[in-house]
């Protein structure tokens, strides 16, 4: 078994998935085997990740040097019973959720059951476990739980029984992790940050909220849907499961309205996300709530009107552009914005005769236009790849439109004449697309409420959704929420709710305890690197390797004897037990 970075050249761009290559002794031939997506290399480029490439290759070697060392680690514990090694970094996640003191509550919700076995253990093992060594629920309890300083065993179906129970209300959990959370820092509601996203089934079978839909990934298996909810601050606030087969569009209301309630917040909040949430419905709750929104909007096709196309192209003395460059003079991106009235439709259907029924409102709103020459440059030159991939189709038996993917917009078919009367289909490119796509590379549209709000503030602060992105990205990459092999509802909805403690938590030690100091990317990699293992005179030595990380990490806690060889188990026990984590 050796994982390999798979990098394919598809319509939209560089495509990286993660495969497994591997001898079949049956056919006597070197297989291959997917084992996950990553996403287009565009897609995934952010500021916390400039090159994908390099970044996701890291990903898979680390992959590999894990299965090197479990192979190595079977082999000794052939010789040796117990574990070899033990994981000791996520005293880091045991001390803040003891500082947040969430044990009691779910101890008393967990009351009324007849488990034999501890619930507060199971989320937080299972927590630990998803931040340390993803893997299958079995794997958990038979590897990982074993493997945990101060880890107790909880049996598999013990584990099953209890994400069923935790998944049935998920909400209150996550709730009660809110409240706790809210006894040491003030949450911050003035700006919230919304996105959505689904997760793929290794099943053919549709059932429950497990639906086919437009999956995010491409995939043709069954998914389910995540809502995800931040504050001002970018730490995750709400989460909300939803069927794979349903709109995402509702869930930004949906998921607001109860976060309201929920936290008894009757302030106003300005509502922020992409262009896949913003229609009518979703504004005209916004106002109705009291509340404002930063939405960015399509540009082409129908989204705008002639006018409006027009106009963010326009520069004259009344539309004026204004430059942000860097250090050496260089654009980085432009910004002008405009305020007018703006109609907006929203249509109805009796349930009782079927008619549709259309509703105009007007909102007086503020629009801020952007340019990033870097983006059109990016932007033009997959364009161009389409277009090229599209002119390679010169018949209509040759053409298909799955096959061309994204460059099929760029291909014209007229069938009929003039007058109505079918003719031998006539293949054309079309040329009005790719002008109209060409013209507007680099451009991005913002609707706002906010007409005081400056320009570049509204564009910084819808510029801030990166952190959701990367929560998902971390959730789906890091932690291996995906793919999902379980098929009750409420244990789905528990293997989510664990999967959202974890990037919980972690935002928390990254924003609010140790103050952006060190990323999430950098905590996963310190807890997953610092294993020990026990002497016959009851010491340890540390086998942790990451000693940039670690001087980081002693640094921001005061544990000194985070880089020495050998551990007294008092000194370990220390790590969690007296673990001082700043900002508590």
């Amino acid at each position: 078994m050796t994982y390999y970075l798979r990098k394919s050249n598809r319509s939209k761009g560089i495509y990286l998935q993660m495969y497994d290559r591997y001898w079949d002794s049956d056919r006597k031939q070197c297989r291959q085997k997917h084992i996950r997506s990553f996403g287009y290399v565009d897609d995934l480029t952010s500021d916390e990740i400039p090159d994908p490439v390099s970044y996701f290759q890291h990903y898979v070697d680390e992959k590999n040097a894990e299965i090197a060392r479990e192979k190595d680690e079977a082999t000794r514990e052939r010789i040796n019973c117990s574990p070899r090694f033990k994981y000791a970094g996520h005293f880091l996640l045991h001390a803040l959720i003891d500082e947040l003191g969430v044990r009691e509550t779910i101890d008393l919700l967990a009351s009324q059951t007849r488990f034999q076995f501890s619930i507060y253990d199971m989320i937080t093992q299972l927590i630990y476990s998803r931040v340390l060594s993803p893997g299958s629920k079995l794997r958990d309890c038979s590897v990982v739980f074993p493997s945990l300083y101060r880890g107790n065993l909880i049996s598999d179906d013990q584990v099953y029984d209890g994400l069923f129970f935790v998944g049935s209300h998920y909400k209150k959990y996550i709730e009660l992790f809110n409240r706790c959370y809210e006894s040491f820092f003030k949450r911050n509601y003035d700006h919230l940050f919304f996105d959505c996203t689904n997760y793929y089934f290794e099943i053919d079978a549709a059932c429950e909220d497990k639906q086919k839909g437009p999956s995010k990934e491409k995939r043709t298996d069954p998914i389910i849907g995540q809502a995800l909810l931040l504050d001002s601050d970018l730490v995750p606030l709400a989460m909300e499961m939803y069927p794979g087969n349903e709109s995402e569009k509702p869930y930004i209301r949906k998921i607001i309205e109860d976060m309201k309630q929920r936290h008894r917040v009757s302030g106003r909040t300005v509502q922020v996300a992409d262009k896949g949430l913003n229609c009518a419905r979703n504004i005209r709750a916004a106002i109705d709530g009291g509340d404002g929104y930063i939405f960015s909007k399509g540009i082409h096709g129908t989204n705008l009107s002639a006018q409006e196309k027009q106009w963010i192209l326009l520069e004259n003395d009344a539309n004026v552009f204004t430059d942000y460059t860097d250090e050496k003079g260089n654009i980085v991106y432009r910004i002008k914005s405009c305020v007018d009235t703006f109609d907006y439709v929203i249509i109805d259907e009796d349930p009782e005769t079927g008619k549709k029924k259309k509703h105009v409102f007007k909102v007086k709103e503020k629009r801020v236009v952007s340019y990033n020459p870097s983006l059109a440059k990016k932007q033009r030159a997959e364009i161009m790849k389409q277009v090229d991939k599209a002119a390679r189709y010169k018949t209509h038996k040759q053409m298909a439109k799955d096959e061309l993917g994204d460059s099929a917009k760029y291909i014209k078919v007229t069938s009929k004449d003039k007058d109505g009367k079918k003719i031998k289909p006539v293949i054309e490119m079309n040329q009005a697309k790719i002008d109209e796509d060409l013209k507007y590379a680099g451009y991005n549209l913002i609707v706002t409420s906010e007409l005081d709000m400056e320009p570049q503030k509204i564009y910084e602060t819808y510029h801030n959704l990166w952190k959701i992105e990367e929560s998902f990205r971390i959730t789906k990459s890091y932690l291996d929420a995906r793919p999902v092999y379980l098929q009750k509802r409420e244990t789905i909805y528990g293997h989510f709710l664990i999967c959202y403690l974890s990037l919980f938590l972690l935002r928390i030690l990254e924003i609010k305890v140790f103050d952006h100091k060190i990323n999430t990317y950098d905590l996963i990699h310190f807890m997953r690197d610092f294993k020990i293992v026990k002497q016959k005179d009851g010491s340890y030595i540390n086998l942790s390797t990451r000693q940039l990380l670690n001087e980081k990490v002693k640094k921001l806690t005061g544990l000194t004897l985070i880089d020495a060889l050998y551990l007294t188990e008092k000194e370990v026990d220390n790590f969690f037990d007296n673990c001082m984590l700043p900002n508590f």
